[in-house]
């Protein structure tokens, strides 16, 4: 239903009113209600609770005023089958009762009444009621659309940048394998060989940061499984190991591990993810003709698992942007690689999803020690 409404000037807007669902076994009562609110409201009368029922599921009403001594299905039990409804959980309702006694009303209340009046109705304090609530309606839907708009903008954003990193992986894939084969064409001219090592650096560098900002959706999106299992900390670090060798190797960086038994709960594959970032911190942000170091400590009922290097360290006055997203340090990589900011955030937040912690010690010597604890097995 649409109103005109007219202004001082004697302009006339058009203005849809709100539905109101007036409900109440007694003809009088409802030919009074209706009376009171039908310039303000569009409204539909019922005398009885299964009807009403039906109409609330057939069309979004924005207030509804119920009797609750009726025949049949009182108001109680309508407003109880009501709150039961996921669609019907925020409609206002107004109980309007002969009753006094104070457990009637405050059960109403509390099976999700927004509010009662009592017979005889006070015209003035019903309005006011009516009008207070139906405020609080449409701040609520305005918030949930509000709510709805982001979430789709989100939804929008997440999708387009893991579309965008996922197919930038393919053309950098074709690059290394151009990369492998031109490198093997031009192998005596020194020129090229500079050329081609840049060129490998770029394409490394580049995947490294889609590997960091695909990790960051996912954590984003909360769509992350975690599955905890038994692990052994000398397979994950072996395989670890392996993996960083070459480029220890290449920035002339010694990888020194030490043997353990110990064994922790964790998922494997985020425990080696976390572990991979942090040894490839360590050589990032490492001299040449320094060593990085890997071990493992027990204590109590805990693993805890360390990296040390022989790098610059972290200044004091840095230390609190550790572990945040895009938290950029003063220190730089040493051979000119990529840092996006989110290494260390994707460790702490992958270590607190495995019910574990991460920190850093930073030796007045130099140098620093990242380590993540975990829960040990048993």
């Amino acid at each position: 239903m649409v109103a005109v409404l007219e202004d001082a000037r004697g302009e006339t807007t058009e203005v849809t009113l709100p539905l109101m669902l007036i409900v109440d076994d007694e003809m009088g009562n409802r030919l009074l209600l209706k009376r009171l609110f039908q310039h303000d409201f569009q409204v539909t009368c019922v005398d009885n609770a299964s009807d009403a029922l039906d109409l609330l599921v057939q069309a979004p009403f924005d207030m509804v005023l119920l009797d609750v001594m009726m025949p049949r299905m009182n108001g109680l039990e309508m407003l109880r089958q009501m709150r039961a409804k996921a669609s019907l959980v925020d409609v206002p309702v107004i109980l309007v009762t002969a009753l006094t006694e104070s457990h009637y009303i405050v059960q109403g209340l509390q099976m999700g009444a927004n509010d009662y009046v009592t017979k005889p109705l006070e015209t003035d304090v019903l309005r006011a009621r009516v009008q207070t609530q139906l405020t609080l309606k449409r701040l609520l839907d305005e918030r949930k659309q509000h709510i709805l708009e982001l979430e789709a903008a989100q939804t929008f954003k997440d999708r387009s940048f893991q579309m965008a990193s996922h197919d930038l992986k393919g053309p950098l894939g074709n690059l290394r394998m151009a990369h492998s084969l031109l490198h093997r064409y031009l192998s005596d001219d020194e020129r090229a060989g500079q050329l081609m090592e840049m060129a490998e650096t770029t394409v490394t560098n580049m995947r490294a940061v889609i590997e960091e900002f695909l990790d960051l959706a996912a954590l984003q999106s909360g769509k992350l499984d975690i599955r905890i299992e038994d692990v052994s900390v000398n397979d994950v670090v072996h395989d670890i190991v392996s993996d960083y060798s070459l480029n220890a190797m290449e920035k002339e960086i010694v990888l020194d591990s030490l043997p353990t038994d110990l064994r922790l709960c964790a998922d494997r594959a985020r425990l080696a993810q976390v572990l991979a970032n942090l040894v490839s911190n360590a050589i990032k942000y490492s001299p040449s003709n320094t060593t990085v170091t890997i071990w493992s400590e027990g204590y109590e009922n805990r693993v805890r698992i360390c990296v040390a290097d022989q790098g610059p360290g972290i200044p004091a006055d840095e230390r609190g942007r550790l572990f945040t997203q895009f938290g950029k340090l003063s220190p730089r990589p040493t051979n000119g690689e990529s840092s996006t900011g989110l290494g260390l955030w994707i460790v702490k937040y992958l270590i607190e999803l495995q019910r574990g912690a991460v920190g850093v010690e930073c030796p007045s010597e130099g140098g620093s020690i990242f380590w993540i604890d975990l829960p040990l097995s048993r």
